[in-house]
Formats: structure tokens, sequence, C-alpha cells
């Protein structure tokens, strides 16, 4: 069974690994800042790298930022995203507009 310290160690190595790697790109990103623009500015199919170079950052931070907050031991709650029993059961109440009372 996989306790919570498990997880918190396994979310610990993964922080630092997605840190680095983070860090890297970043470093990569700033060295090779002029060959980018020039890559990216040519048109075409090339559009598209600036789209994926953004959806690289994203993909490393997010999972960097989530192993942080794992390892510092803040996860969400497991009933969070779930609706309760009476919030289904109630109806939703009927707003009228303008343009219904006017039709």
């Amino acid at each position: 069974m996989n306790t919570a310290h498990d997880r918190k160690k396994k979310a610990k190595i993964n922080a630092l690994l997605f840190g680095a790697v983070s860090v890297a790109l970043y470093a990569a990103a700033f060295y090779y800042a002029d060959p980018m623009v020039e890559l990216y500015a040519k048109g075409g199919a090339y559009c598209l790298l600036p789209v994926a170079t953004v959806f690289l950052f994203s993909y490393v931070h997010g999972n960097f930022a989530s192993n942080v907050w794992t390892a510092l031991g803040i996860e969400a709650s497991s009933s969070a995203g779930r609706k309760t029993k009476a919030a289904e059961a109630t109806p939703r109440k009927e707003t009228r507009t303008r343009a219904t009372v006017n039709a």
C-alpha cells in the first residue's frame, strides 16, 4: 500500500527532477533566444514551434509544482469537485429576462 510518507518521498524526488529540467529549459531558452526567434519567425509549419514550446514548459512546470505541493503534504480533498446530494436535489430557480417577459 502507498502510504503518505512514500508519496511524499516520491514527490520530493520528482520535484527535484522536474525542477532541474525546468531550470535547464529556461537556461536553454535564454541561451538560444536569438536562434529560436529566427526559427519561430520563418512562418508556415514553424508557427507550431512556439506553441509546442509553451506546452513543454507548461507540462514541466505543472509537474514540478504538483510534486512540490505533494512533498509539502498539501493535496486536494477526496471530495473536491463532487456535488453533494442536497445540491443535486435542489431545483434551480428560473430567472426571467426582459425578452421572455415582453414575449
